[in-house]
């Protein structure tokens, strides 16, 4: 099973991001619940169409409107947003470890360098693995909290953004001496490989 195209899911997602915030803010937790559902969906949708994306959003963001609408449940929905989206992400970094997968970080150092020497390959794929590691380890403190004795979903969910930004800003400073041959590492540069990875059909 080939690994869903991240770049599509991130042109509908991360507008659907910018809403939900914006309603949580503003106190409006069924929509923001509904907002959730759909960036949710949107990584997971079966197709690498934006059109059939959006469509999936769409339908899940209005399935969740009504369900949650008529239980109550949008705080019970927008509690479990943590849990699902880094279970989301673990999955998608962790399915390309598999036996004859390239590994996720590979396959986006491949888009920036072309061919890569076999130190590189091996890091880029210890590099995926301990993200896996990392989500899924953020995946288990959001289950705890959901159960009622992890920590609050504030602080964690801080914690996490604030954590997953120094991992990926440090990883740059280690890639940068371990590969001095590769010239500068810069975080923008990462960026646009993962999206020419995801975006540009020869560079899979």
């Amino acid at each position: 099973m080939r690994l869903p195209r991240l770049a599509p899911r991130l042109l509908v997602s991360l507008p659907l991001s910018g809403l939900c915030l914006a309603a949580r803010a503003a106190g409006q937790d069924l929509a923001a619940a509904a907002l959730a559902a759909a960036i949710i969906v949107a990584f997971l949708a079966p197709t690498a169409r934006p059109a059939g994306i959006v469509a999936c959003a769409l339908a899940a963001g209005i399935a969740t409107w009504l369900w949650v609408g008529g239980t109550g449940g949008a705080r019970a929905v927008l509690a479990a947003l943590p849990l699902a989206g880094n279970l989301t992400l673990a999955w998608h970094f962790g399915a390309t470890l598999r036996p004859g997968q390239e590994a996720l970080i590979v396959r986006y150092s491949r888009a920036e360098h072309g061919e890569i020497p076999a130190g590189l390959v091996r890091y880029a794929r210890r590099l995926t693995a301990l993200w896996t590691a990392y989500f899924l380890l953020f995946s288990a403190m959001n289950a705890a909290t959901l159960a009622g004795f992890g920590p609050p979903a504030g602080p964690s969910a801080a914690l996490n953004i604030g954590l997953a930004a120094a991992f990926f800003l440090g990883e740059h400073v280690v890639r940068g001496m371990v590969f001095p041959e590769l010239g500068p590492v810069r975080p923008w540069r990462t960026l646009r490989a993962i999206w020419r990875a995801d975006a540009v059909p020869h560079a899979r």
